[in-house]
């Protein structure tokens, strides 16, 4: 186990059944832990599933012996419905209480023992790295191609900065991530920590996973700056389209921020927590007063209607009579 993250292979099973364990597996392993989906040769593994067809083979017997550790058997065959006798899941999957039992028996006991047997070493500082604006557009840059983005609860994703797309590790497709989020370049082995059926368009997943992370409020501007936004933010959830689409018919214009929040009736938090958001997914900058169109004044904003009105009458007029 690294830190607070379960170290899980899993081996000779279809990609489908693959997403489908990970996603209960997530459910049923305590969120104090976060998951690494790793290689069966990575020599640091604290869980194994594997095909039961496989599981007599000689590699997968010195795996198991040599580390001593928990090992889960998945089939398709009938057979009996105990998994903590049998170490056997069986599928199509319906046990949820059974597999959280063994995974409380098996895996978390040993994951204690383990460390239980550890030597206390003293920890090393580490250089803090800081997410700022300069940090993801250093991400952001084409040039890195793909990378694995993670934080200390595992794989986020993996990222391709060229062709601008995502591939999520299948049980955080909903999440939100903190001051330990960082990235490096993908390897080989990473791609088997994230599922590659779907494809999600990198801006708009990137505004998602920082508009749910309450801690990177900082990267706004203060309320006095005025920002504009280049694009119309995707918000994945419904309960939040209504005031990110307000949000973003303002910043669409370029907009103080505390104008903005005065005039939804918004705490500026939320405002802050939306631009923030954009920061983080490469969407618009800070702009001049000058620059900002949003609510000049309350008499621009209703002349400009007005005029907006008799322009479209007296346009139709011509159209309909030809002048």
């Amino acid at each position: 186990m690294n830190g607070h993250c379960i170290n899980i292979a899993i081996s000779g099973i279809s990609l489908k059944v693959s997403d489908e364990l990970k996603i209960e597996l997530r459910k049923t392993i305590p969120n104090e832990f976060g998951i690494n989906w790793i290689n069966i040769a990575d020599p640091n593994i604290d869980l194994l599933l594997i095909n039961e067809n496989f599981f007599d083979t000689e590699g997968i017997q010195r795996i198991i012996e040599e580390k001593k550790l928990p090992c889960l058997k998945v089939s398709k065959a009938q057979g009996a419905c105990n998994i903590e006798e049998n170490n056997t899941l069986y599928l199509p999957f319906q046990q949820t209480d059974a597999l959280k039992n063994w995974i409380h028996l098996r895996l978390l006991s040993y994951l204690s023992h383990q460390q239980s047997q550890q030597p206390k070493v003293k920890e090393e500082v580490s250089t803090h790295h800081v997410v700022n604006e300069k940090f993801l557009n250093d991400m952001l840059n084409p040039e890195n191609a793909r990378l694995h983005l993670f934080d200390d609860h595992g794989t986020l994703a993996i990222i391709d900065t060229r062709s601008q797309i995502a591939w999520l590790e299948p049980t955080r497709t909903q999440t939100q991530t903190n001051h330990s989020f960082n990235y490096s370049f993908a390897t080989t082995s990473d791609f088997t920590k994230v599922s590659r059926k779907v494809e999600y368009d990198l801006q708009d997943w990137l505004w998602n996973l920082f508009w749910h992370s309450l801690e990177f409020q900082q990267l706004a501007p203060s309320e006095n700056e005025c920002f504009k936004i280049e694009y119309w933010p995707q918000p994945a959830q419904s309960a939040d389209r209504k005031t990110t689409l307000l949000l973003a018919a303002c910043f669409i214009q370029g907009a103080q921020l505390s104008q903005v929040a005065t005039q939804l009736k918004l705490p500026i938090q939320t405002v802050q927590q939306f631009i923030a958001a954009c920061i983080a997914s490469n969407n618009g900058g800070i702009i001049s007063a000058s620059d900002s169109h949003y609510l000049k004044s309350e008499t621009d904003e209703q002349s400009a209607e007005q005029n907006g009105f008799l322009n479209k009458f007296f346009g139709k007029i011509r159209r309909r009579f030809g002048l």
